[in-house]
């Protein structure tokens, strides 16, 4: 028999009077409608936010350092920086400002954060239960219809929302580090763009005075052949030498507009928005040595709380939060069913209790969730151990940058006491200018050379930085307490 032959079959008479009852269900009708007004009241209005690709290119093609709106923001973390706007020189530690304000990978990092934190209200919420309408029409009876409502609600226990609610903040706080490491490699990926940047200028720099001097020397060369005082072989050798200067400064030109676009690419800009930039870094090449007591300070601080460290350790303990999960759902679920139905004249208020039965004690789940929490563990130590090693590289290869960059400073010198003796022998006419200007030659290579060591040095300590996660030198430093306020744009 169908719930029409529980309930109905009545004979449509009061058992206690005999009367009629009345064929209106108000009884029903007033539930249902609190029910209905319940789930109304508070209601989110929708309202539409198109996304419009041509606006949004214009308004990144747009974008440049010297807009109000980028003043306003720079001004509330670093008063100092728009003194005068915009700021003749940009130092590294403003620049990363910019770009923890407007890089757009940090922008995503920061709404994954507020979607963590909306999940967070998520599992708080006691679940919504699922409502039933349910009618009926019997022919025959007197009053053939039946009205019900019922309600399935499931029981989370105290421990269960405990742990739901466990795993909603650790995905928060994963999700918090996931930006701090995102910003770390923003300000990485900016300080490589602006060493390199630094790099080509002045190797241009470098390059045009060797060119000059090549220049001299071709001319005084050509001259010589012409007199018969030299073969010609001399000439081709002095004109060869120029070319290769010219094609190093086409790669300089070219390694320069890639570092631009590097550094616009991580500040949030268009490249043409760093067009006649004045950087000023006047450490760039020569990194002042760190002390042994900051070194094993980072060194610990890399290996026991770096982001990625950190977000390793958190999902370890949101691991070991499934696990117990798991554990717990070993035992029933508990689902209360109340209900109200006018059962063709007579009210009745059902009030069912419902059981899920893990049969097979969740072994499954359980099994996936001690393994999850085992990978977990072994990711961290292994992420530990790479990071361990990557610290022993990077301190090694900025020590050997080093020594080869004072080898460098020492050929320079050697050089330069001949260029000195060349100028001597000019004034008392023992040597020619031709030997002046190959002195002056010898020198500018030198200074060349000393340029790539001090890249290649500079690039060693932008690694090592990297791998520390803190900046061990430079404007930066009086950043590092408040990356995490700026980067999650709190402020300072």
């Amino acid at each position: 028999m169908n719930s029409a032959g529980q309930f109905g079959r009545r004979s449509g008479l009061s058992p206690a009077t005999g009367q009629r009852r009345r064929a209106a269900p108000s009884g029903f009708r007033r539930p249902v409608a609190a029910l209905a007004l319940a789930g109304l009241v508070g209601c989110v209005d929708y309202h539409s936010a198109p996304i419009d690709p041509a606006h949004s290119v214009d308004e990144f093609a747009a974008r440049r350092l010297d807009q109000p709106r980028l003043r306003g923001e720079l001004a509330q973390l670093m008063p100092q920086a728009t003194a005068t706007w915009p700021p003749q020189q940009w130092d590294r530690a403003e620049l990363l400002t910019v770009a923890l304000l407007q890089n757009p990978q940090l922008a995503v990092a920061r709404l994954e954060v507020k979607a963590a934190l909306s999940h967070e209200i998520t599992a708080a919420e006691t679940p919504n239960p699922d409502l039933t309408l349910q009618s009926e029409y019997a022919r025959h009876d007197a009053y053939p219809w039946l009205y019900g409502v019922s309600l399935n609600w499931l029981l989370r226990t105290a421990e269960r929302r405990r742990l739901d609610n466990e795993i909603a903040r650790l995905a928060t706080g994963n999700a918090r580090l996931q930006l701090m490491d995102q910003a770390w490699a923003v300000r990485s990926a900016l300080a490589g763009a602006l060493s390199d940047w630094e790099s080509a200028r002045r190797r241009l720099t470098l390059l045009g005075r060797l060119a000059a001097a090549q220049d001299r020397f071709v001319a005084l060369e050509k001259r010589r052949v012409e007199a018969g005082e030299d073969a010609s072989s001399e000439l081709v050798v002095s004109e060869q030498a120029r070319i290769q200067i010219e094609q190093q400064q086409a790669e300089l030109h070219t390694l320069a507009d890639a570092s631009q676009a590097a550094a616009a690419k991580a500040l949030g800009l268009p490249p043409q928005a760093l067009d006649g930039m004045a950087l000023t870094w006047p450490e760039w090449g020569e990194p002042p040595p760190v002390d042994d007591i900051r070194r094993r300070e980072t060194r610990e601080q890399a290996l026991l709380s770096r982001a990625d460290i950190a977000e390793a350790i958190g999902d370890y303990a949101a691991a070991e939060t499934k696990l117990q999960q798991s554990i717990a759902r070993q035992y029933p679920q508990f689902t209360l069913s109340p209900g109200f139905y006018w059962d063709h004249g007579i009210a009745k208020f059902p009030f069912d209790v419902g059981f899920a039965l893990p049969l097979n004690r969740n072994k499954g789940e359980i099994a996936e969730a001690r393994t999850g929490r085992e990978l977990a563990g072994q990711r961290m130590l292994a992420l530990q151990a790479d990071i361990y090693g990557e610290i022993e590289s990077a301190e090694r290869a900025e020590h050997i940058s080093r020594e080869s960059t004072d080898a460098a400073l020492r050929q320079l010198a050697a050089v330069r006491r001949q260029q000195q003796q060349a100028d001597l022998g000019v004034r008392l006419g023992a040597v020619g200018v031709l030997d002046q200007v190959g002195a002056e030659i010898l020198v500018t290579r030198a200074e060349l050379e000393v340029a790539q060591m001090r890249t290649q040095l500079q690039a060693a300590r932008n690694t090592l930085e990297d791998v520390l996660h803190t900046p061990l030198s430079g404007p930066e430093l009086a950043l590092a307490k408040s990356l995490p306020a700026i980067a999650s744009g709190s402020g300072s």
